[in-house]
């Protein structure tokens, strides 16, 4: 690879492993080439043979051992700062959870692991198996590079700190998602043709990611919560965008 180009890039789970979209860094320029492709698993990800400088990752970076109401200090403040849209922030389960091979089972590890005996949504547990790759993989000097970002958030600065009005789910919100991306990568559109239907808004999710790890690059990007805050094995409880 050549040592004068740069990249970084954004990460999403996806139904058939990771959804990548790439960007190289044109030196001083706004203007971003970027490619995007399904990667099978996370350890991959942190081999991406173009090495990014920055990687922004969707899914949780260090996880408590208590389970509290609210989740991390971060779940808690970036559903404050997004307001209506708060509610796509889920709070990670405990580490524990990740030993659990049902449902059940991981329900009860999270209700004993406070006095405030809270469980796991079914929805939650259904990302175990991603939450299990990412931290059989993590590493504390891992996070230097390869960092939670929640794309929400990345589109709420996109959209001058404003969080934005609808669900991703919707087509009204789709369309804004793509109205704001578009204005810093031309036709994303296009690039949703080239993954499956069920992946497409794990890809401009995937999009808002790459743009947060560019304002990494940037020394652009922000952090919450100011105060550090560690898990059990070193790995930071935060959140950049």
């Amino acid at each position: 690879m050549n040592e004068r180009r740069r990249f970084v890039a954004g990460v999403d789970g996806c139904k058939d492993g990771w959804v990548v979209v790439l960007l190289e860094l044109n030196g001083g320029r706004s203007v971003i080439d970027e490619s995007c492709r399904v990667v099978d698993s996370f350890q991959n990800i942190i081999a991406l043979p173009e090495s990014p400088r920055f990687v922004g990752v969707d899914m949780p970076i260090g996880l408590p051992t208590v389970a509290i109401p609210g989740g991390r200090a971060c779940d808690r403040q970036a559903r404050q700062m997004l307001g209506k849209r708060g509610s796509s922030v889920f709070s990670p389960p405990v580490r524990a959870v990740l030993s659990a091979d049902c449902y059940e089972k991981a329900v009860a590890l999270s209700r004993a692991s406070s006095r405030h005996a809270i469980g796991i949504t079914k929805q939650t547990y259904g990302l175990v198996p991603k939450l299990r790759e990412v931290h059989d993989a993590m590493t504390p000097d891992l996070q230097a590079r390869i960092r939670e970002v929640h794309p929400e958030l990345s589109f709420a600065i996109m959209n001058g700190g404003e969080p934005l009005k609808s669900s991703k789910r919707s087509d009204k919100g789709m369309g804004e998602r793509l109205a704001l991306l578009e204005q810093h990568f031309g036709r994303v559109v296009d690039e949703l043709g080239r993954v499956r239907a069920s992946a497409r808004a794990d890809l401009i999710d995937a999009y808002a990611a790459a743009w947060s790890a560019w304002r990494m690059a940037r020394g652009k990007a922000r952090y919450i919560p100011e105060e550090l805050q560690m898990d059990s094995r070193g790995l930071r409880m935060g959140i950049w965008f």
